[in-house]
């Protein structure tokens, strides 16, 4: 008996040390799992004009950056690679990125990106790697970037915003305007229209210093396309199938961009984007229209007490509804290597900005969170829109052809072949696939003595010679005089670099610089050096980016230099256009094409 219960123990203890052991290697299996799961690696990340270098910066935004990438790298292992890229090719660099097999993790996307970003396949779905329901994201702006169930972007909290009107309270009482009469007065008594909106426009327009121009703008436009918005029509609608056509033909829109034009040719309306920025403070501008954002930033700047009030309806906008912005959003790279841990970093991000304190602000003024509350009751992304035809045509290009044209429909016709095109390549996905070729960084000079490289742009223009200068004719050792009869040949006359000879690809970002001397016919003011890159080398070809400096001074050497960027073009025979407008004989030396980092 007494052995028979010392077996049982025995049996007993072993099952339970076999127990144990078994529970011990489940959790042991467990640990190793959830230590592997959690190394994650690294990722690609891109928002333009932002690098490594942006993180020792003192502003809020680039301590929650610096905070978001110090915890990604201590929870998952994982480094953030900054993939850098400016404002005007960010999106030609994440096309070539994507085409070269190494696309983005983490790429920043405003409402304009989206669809052409998701019909181009760039972009994935973001609801298997992003827990969308935590409090800090904005579900309802993120119903704007979903497609046939799933979404393709990320929205925080406080990146949708309204578009209003920014105004000087203390300088139209300086005016003489009753605050009754002021833009949130007025639309309290529902009385805020176009009508009354050119009234106090025109009204606030002065020559300040009486030299006969005008030093003070009624109202300032960050983006003049809006007024078609307010009218409540994009310049691209979408029927109810998810098809997409032009506006073109639309009375409310016509009739919004005739608006624009009559404020622009009357003088108490500009885009002028040094007024943008600073207008409000120095007092360029009574008005200026804009996200909300920029109030808050005007509000801290200026010393007079500037408001904020809703945007004016236009006649057509039966439904009221307000234009609203996604300020930022992220979207996660379709094929990235990364797409887990882009999608952790996405919700560091996001948990970074709840911890970093706020920048101190004054309170805002009741008006202001009326409106901004009364606006947030009817929004509406007209841009998620007309981002199929933003994406290929800037709204510079679109306002600029609206402003020189002899009427808005013959503005209109003229960009219908690129519209409808740029509808196409971003609807339906035939856009450019980017053929990425090597390019070898390139000098021009002309001390061998041999012009070879450089070719006359217009063979129509019969006058156009080349010679070799030296001395002191020369800007340095021997270099490139061009000469032509203005009676004949105009005053506006380009060179090219010869593509045979030298080549420059797309779907690159480049640094451009050479130096310059005009000759004679200098008219400050009007006398301009402009470059640019052709798809080919021939009158009527498409041209990418621009270059320019003024010149005021004859016989004198410019160092002209910048970026030219978004080159979405496959062409073998591209080239460098440098020229002269307004201006007379020229010489040139020491031109440089170089990748830009």
């Amino acid at each position: 008996m007494r052995s028979r219960k010392f077996k049982n123990k025995v049996v007993a203890t072993l099952v339970i040390f076999s127990l144990l052991l078994s529970l011990f290697l489940v959790a042991n299996n467990n640990i190793q799992k959830a230590e592997a799961s959690s190394k994650l690696g690294d990722i690609l990340f891109l928002r333009p004009d932002f690098s490594e270098n942006n993180l020792k910066g003192t502003d809020r935004g680039s301590k929650v950056m610096a905070l978001a990438v110090k915890e990604y790298q201590e929870r998952y292992g994982g480094k953030v690679k900054f993939v850098f890229a400016d404002y005007n090719g960010w999106r030609t660099k994440l096309l070539a990125m994507a085409a070269a097999g190494t696309p983005v993790d983490v790429i920043s996307v405003w409402e304009t990106d989206i669809p052409s970003f998701y019909t181009r396949g760039l972009i994935q779905p973001v609801d298997n790697y992003v827990n969308l329901k935590a409090p800090y994201f904005d579900q309802n702006a993120m119903e704007n970037f979903k497609y046939k169930g799933r979404h393709y972007a990320v929205v925080g909290k406080g990146a949708s915003v309204p578009w209003g009107v920014i105004y000087n309270k203390d300088l139209m009482l300086e005016e003489g305007i009753d605050e009754s009469e002021m833009p949130y007065e007025l639309f309290k008594r529902g009385r805020w229209n176009w009508d009354t909106f050119e009234k106090l426009a025109k009204k606030l327009t002065a020559d300040t210093n009486k030299d006969g121009k005008v030093d003070r703008y009624g109202v300032t436009f960050w983006n003049g396309m809006v007024l078609a918005y307010f009218n409540g029509t994009p310049f691209v609608g979408i029927d109810k199938n998810g098809n997409v056509k032009l506006n073109f033909d639309s009375g409310a829109l016509q009739r919004a961009l005739n608006f624009y034009r009559k404020g622009v040719k009357e003088g108490w309306l500009t885009t002028d984007w040094n007024i943008v920025s600073s207008g409000m403070k120095k007092r360029q501008t009574a008005m200026l229209v804009a996200p909300y954002y920029k109030f808050d930033q005007d509000r801290r700047d200026c010393d007079d007490e500037i408001l904020f009030a809703p945007q004016p309806f236009g006649p057509d906008n039966k439904n009221k509804y307000y234009h609203f912005v996604l300020g930022i959003a992220w979207a996660i790279g379709k094929g990235c290597k990364n797409p887990a841990g882009a999608g952790k970093f996405i919700e560091i991000m996001h948990e970074a900005d709840q911890k970093v304190p706020q920048d101190p602000a004054p309170p805002l003024p009741k008006e202001v969170t009326e409106a901004v509350n009364v606006m947030a009751k009817k929004p509406f992304y007209f841009y998620a829109a007309d981002s199929y035809l933003l994406t290929v045509i800037p709204r510079w290009e679109i306002l600029g052809a609206i402003e020189s044209a002899d009427s808005v429909a013959a503005g209109l016709a003229s960009l219908r072949p690129r519209a409808e095109k740029a509808i196409k390549e971003t609807f339906y996905g035939t856009g450019t696939k980017p053929i990425i070729r090597e390019f070898k960084p390139f000098a021009v000079n002309f001390d061998d003595g041999k012009i070879d490289k450089i070719k006359a742009y217009d063979p129509n223009k019969k006058t156009v010679k080349f010679t070799l200068v030296s001395g002191k004719e020369a800007i340095k050792g021997k270099s490139l005089k061009v000469t032509w009869d203005a009676s004949k040949d105009g005053n506006e006359i380009y060179i090219l670099t010869d593509p045979s000879k030298i080549k420059v690809y797309g779907w690159h970002d480049y640094k451009v610089s050479f130096d310059i001397k005009v000759m004679k016919n200098i008219k400050p003011g009007s006398t301009k050096v402009v470059c640019s890159i052709l798809s080919e080398p021939k009158v009527g070809a498409t041209s990418y980016g621009s270059v320019s400096k003024n010149i005021d001074r004859g016989q004198t050497v410019y160092r002209v230099e910048g970026n030219i960027t978004n080159i979405q073009d496959n062409s073998e025979n591209m080239c460098l256009r440098i020229g002269v407008q307004n201006g007379g004989d020229f010489i040139i030396d020491n031109i440089k094409v170089e990748e830009l980092k």
